[in-house]
């Protein structure tokens, strides 16, 4: 059973995803919040396995809310609820260890694949807006130009095209190459890298200055 804790400042936006998550299988609501700064609380009285957490919040956003909660050992994984007009947000929340994003208006079975993917320990980045959020990135977080360690010429290409947001089929023909051998570059890279993944990758790229501009 994956518990989610619900977290937005509209009442409304909470009961259309506790009609959406609530009744799927596996699934329960295990709290919700109204704010930002009551999330630490209801973490440790409700022990979600996922936040869902809106950006734009009246006391705290989710950014410094992502960021807090992350400190802590232990802590759950962050998927945040955004709308288009919010990539900056968005991507201040990534910096801050959330696990992946996606839209709010988006069909409810991928709110369920994302939640689900990152219930996993995967990453959920809605490419409708991702450009955009990678773009906000940079501003967010200056890149730190560095060393990829153990990296072959190849696999940082790779890297440098999933920090630009490119799907695995995208960088397989952009470098001529078949997707199958795409999935085993992008392994190897989560390997050597310690990378949970493909949101910390971008993250990675983008820290590192490898997204190719």
């Amino acid at each position: 059973m994956i518990r989610l804790l619900l977290v937005d400042d509209q009442q409304l936006v909470r009961a259309g995803l506790t009609r959406i998550l609530g009744g799927e299988p596996g699934m329960e609501i295990a709290g919700e919040c109204a704010d930002g700064d009551e999330v630490a609380a209801a973490v440790a009285r409700c022990a979600p396995d996922v936040v869902l957490m809106d950006v734009r919040m009246k006391r705290m956003d989710g950014a410094a809310a992502t960021r807090l909660l992350r400190a802590q050992a232990g802590a759950p994984p962050v998927l945040v609820l955004t709308m288009f007009d919010d990539p900056e947000v968005v991507a201040a929340a990534l910096a801050a260890g959330a696990a992946g994003f996606v839209l709010k208006d988006a069909p409810g079975e991928e709110i369920v694949q994302a939640v689900r993917a990152v219930a996993a320990g995967k990453g959920w980045l809605d490419p409708a807006v991702t450009p955009q959020v990678l773009a906000a990135y940079r501003t967010v977080l200056p890149p730190r130009p560095g060393p990829s360690p153990g990296l072959s010429l190849r696999e940082r290409e790779v890297l440098a095209l999933i920090g630009s947001g490119a799907t695995n089929p995208e960088i397989a023909a952009r470098l001529n190459i078949a997707e199958g051998t795409v999935k085993a570059h992008v392994g190897s890279i989560f390997t050597k890298l310690d990378l949970r993944d493909r949101a910390a990758a971008v993250i990675y790229a983008l820290r590192h200055d490898l997204s190719g501009g």
